[in-house]
């Protein structure tokens, strides 16, 4: 029954519409009552800056990221699947100030990186969920090595946790929703350049 409803919403262009402004408008309360900490590996003296590089983090902690990334007026480009849930995603990382790449590693796998490659050489940063919309989780997909290696730029995870959480323990990568007043905490690691040769060996 829940299933149908759910399909109902998303099949309804009125209801999603509404969905998306409520889910908006939120996560605006909740990144209100967010505190936000950020840190860096031990073995790197500064936390490095994000002006270039391919950064990503692990989709169950969108949210968290999102929030640091709003934190920290990142204007720059996100990667997100076409799908319906990464439409409602992308709705609100637009409304957030972020620029969005639709595209899929499982679907038009070269339009994404030739899009993606063109505005790492423009921009030189670009924001990518690691493990993808499917999974498996906390594996670095090897697409992402990729676009590091050809645009010689390098990758830099942002590892995020939440004080409080709501985890979604049947879903994929066990979805965490950071609950009201939580301290957002991001570890930004060090910059790593792969090389052609790491990415065939993956």
């Amino acid at each position: 029954m829940f299933k149908k409803i759910i399909k109902k919403i998303k099949n309804s262009s009125l209801l999603n519409f509404t969905i998306k402004y409520c889910i908006y408008f939120y996560l605006k309360l909740l990144f209100i009552t967010y505190r936000l900490k950020t840190t860096n590996e031990a073995s790197y003296k500064e936390i490095p800056n994000l002006k270039q590089g391919v950064i990503y983090f692990w989709h169950q902690n969108i949210i968290a990221a999102m929030f640091f990334l709003f934190k920290n007026k990142y204007i720059g480009h996100y990667v997100i699947s076409p799908s319906k849930d990464g439409k409602i995603i992308g709705f609100i990382a637009k409304k957030l100030g972020l620029k969005i790449i639709y595209g899929s590693a499982y679907k038009d796998t070269l339009k994404l990186i030739r899009t993606s490659l063109d505005v790492l050489d423009l921009n030189k940063r670009i924001v990518i969920i690691g493990d993808g919309s499917r999974g498996p989780a906390f594996e670095l997909q090897r697409g992402i090595i990729y676009l590091a290696a050809k645009s010689k730029l390098p990758l830099v995870f942002i590892d995020c946790k939440s004080e409080w959480t709501f985890t979604f323990n049947k879903s994929w990568d066990k979805f965490k929703i950071p609950l009201p007043f939580s301290k957002i905490k991001v570890k930004v690691h060090i910059p790593v350049l792969p090389s052609i040769d790491a990415y065939k060996n993956f």
